[in-house]
């Protein structure tokens, strides 16, 4: 910024200044412009909150500017003055950037460091254990993030990718959220469940207890029983489809196999894709409707032995043609 460096001549003052004193919302742009990272501004509330302050900040400012004005206008004009009083209010107005943009980052850093960030890599699964001694199995390719202390507050968590929670029931009603993508959020109170949360489905398995499912861009909520499986696609608009399942299918992987009761090959590609970040693709698409039972180990280390197995329960052959994994008949 030539503004606050002092590289500007006296008409491009005026102008800067002109466009400042339109709106307090200037200020904040002038920040952003002053330093370049952003992402602080993006982390939370706090930094909302905080933004509240940029008006009583600027009013600070330009009552500055008409002081310094009004002060300049009795005196005898001349260019070292009035370079000497514009310096001034630049510097005025720089410090007060300056302290709101440190403040700012200072209480995002203090709220970051109460967060707990549990990432997994590719097939790998991960046991957790939250503040108030709930368990989390977490599975590849996913992230979990919680306040590292919850006390009597609301115990929340967010996540990306699939989980299983084995929720405890306090003594205090305390609720337990999880929040995923688009605002989605499940509200329990002690309950086992299994959530898939990735870019293009959302699904729920309710294993015992009771949940609240809502769902803000349909304006709606769904209160889960246990063998109730909810599942939210949103190739362009959002589709729920609640059914009735057997949840032990749903949970299976924490005990490290996949449990398979009528799952269709599209389905196991996709849960390979998801969580090995491998993509396996057909010879034919009628292939993927095809639906087996039965059951296949885990491996964190050996996935191409995981997509083996698939090839043989599903009765079909692994081929590789142009460095790409293929099922054919």
């Amino acid at each position: 910024m030539l503004y606050f460096s002092g590289k500007t001549t006296p008409a491009e003052d005026s102008m800067v200044e002109q466009w400042l004193s339109q709106h307090p919302d200037n200020a904040a742009k002038a920040m952003e412009w002053a330093d370049d990272d952003k992402a602080a501004e993006q982390e939370d509330d706090i930094f909302a909150d905080l933004m509240m302050s940029k008006s009583e900040v600027w009013d600070v400012s330009l009552q500055y500017i008409e002081n310094q004005k009004t002060s300049a206008s009795n005196e005898p004009l001349g260019l070292e003055i009035s370079m000497w009083k514009n310096r001034n209010i630049k510097q005025y107005i720089s410090i007060a950037a300056s302290v709101l943009l440190i403040a700012a980052f200072a209480f995002i850093w203090l709220k970051k460091t109460n967060i707990t960030r549990v990432a997994t890599s590719y097939g790998e699964v991960r046991h957790i254990m939250l503040p108030d001694s709930s368990e989390v199995v977490l599975n590849g390719n996913s992230q979990l993030s919680y306040q590292t202390s919850w006390g009597d507050q609301p115990r929340e968590i967010w996540l990306e990718g699939e989980a299983f929670f084995d929720v405890r029931h306090m003594h205090t009603n305390t609720t337990f959220t999880v929040h995923l993508s688009n605002g989605k959020n499940i509200e329990v109170l002690g309950t086992e469940f299994n959530v898939i949360d990735r870019a293009k489905r959302s699904c729920i398995v309710l294993k015992s207890g009771s949940i609240r499912l809502s769902l803000p861009a349909e304006k709606k909520e769904l209160y889960m029983k246990p063998g109730d499986l909810v599942q939210i696609t949103s190739p362009k608009s959002e589709q729920i489809e609640k059914v009735k399942v057997n949840p032990e299918t749903y949970s299976s992987w924490t005990k490290g196999r996949w449990r398979l009761e009528g799952t269709s090959l599209k389905e196991m590609l996709q849960k390979v894709e998801e969580n090995y970040g491998i993509m396996v693709t057909v010879e034919n698409q009628d292939l993927l409707n095809k639906k087996v039972s039965g059951s296949i180990p885990l491996s964190a280390s050996q996935a191409d032995i995981l997509i083996q197995d698939i090839a043989n329960l599903f009765e079909l052959q692994l081929v590789q043609k142009d460095n790409k994994l293929m099922l054919a008949d």
